[in-house]
């Protein structure tokens, strides 16, 4: 563990500190912002032990936009202020359309400081943001809920106790949820209490087993378990 805090270069022991390991995001988030190049540091780490003061300055919005400020008089619109082996790098790791150009341009230019590149800082910062992973608009996850809510909906207000899952599927007009999701979902809603009966070229039926099916299901066991231990008994 090291033995200073990467934010005010200080010894740790001076004061309060906090192991951060979920909050490794925010504080990569906040190095980009800040455009300090920390980022570099942290994106390898599982976890950082810093100053709690330190922590919540670094990350504070406030701060983060005062920081911005103190740089732009320094920086403008800018110039080669990194290795260009750095750009080249991240463009490698990115499989976008703007990471293909800068992997074209970059590749032409074996000294960029001498050639005089410059881009925009903001555009700089962006470029070397770490990549989610994720696609553009809304996470699946929550569209995926926000469909199940609107089925789940339906069916609870709905007096019948059989659909067929193309029924269920279009109950939005632009489905978002593959029939797969469907069916995983509601088992883990209902359990034992629907069957779902899939057969190839024709549609694919859920039935709810309603409250009187599973009272006389339960009566029929334990009037079976008398008998036997009846049974039993005799021997």
């Amino acid at each position: 563990m090291s033995e200073v805090c990467f934010i005010c270069d200080k010894p740790l022991k001076e004061s309060e500190v906090v192991v951060v390991d979920r909050g490794m995001k925010t504080l990569i988030d906040a190095s980009v912002e800040r455009n300090d190049n920390f980022f570099e540091y942290l994106k390898d780490k599982q976890s950082v032990t810093v100053h709690v003061q330190c922590r919540k300055m670094y990350t504070r919005k406030s701060s983060i936009v005062a920081a911005k400020r103190q740089r732009e008089p320094e920086e403008g619109s800018t110039s080669t202020i990194s290795p260009p082996h750095t750009r080249a790098r991240v463009a490698r790791t990115r499989s976008g359309d703007v990471a293909k150009a800068v992997i074209a341009r970059i590749g032409y230019e074996f000294d960029l400081i001498a050639a005089e590149a410059k881009y925009h800082n903001n555009c700089y910062i962006i470029f070397l943001r770490p990549t989610t992973g994720y696609k553009v608009g809304r996470p699946e996850d929550d569209s995926v809920n926000l469909a199940m809510e609107e089925i789940f909906q339906y069916i609870k207000n709905n007096d019948d106790c059989q659909f067929s899952l193309q029924e269920l599927k279009y109950i939005d007009k632009n489905p978002t949820i593959d029939n797969k999701s469907i069916k995983r979902r509601l088992k883990l809603k209902y359990g034992d209490k629907i069957i779902i009966t899939e057969k190839k070229g024709s549609l694919t039926i859920i039935c709810f087993i309603d409250n009187q099916y599973d009272i006389l299901n339960k009566a029929w066991y334990e009037n079976k378990n008398k008998i036997q231990t009846k049974n039993d008994s005799e021997y």
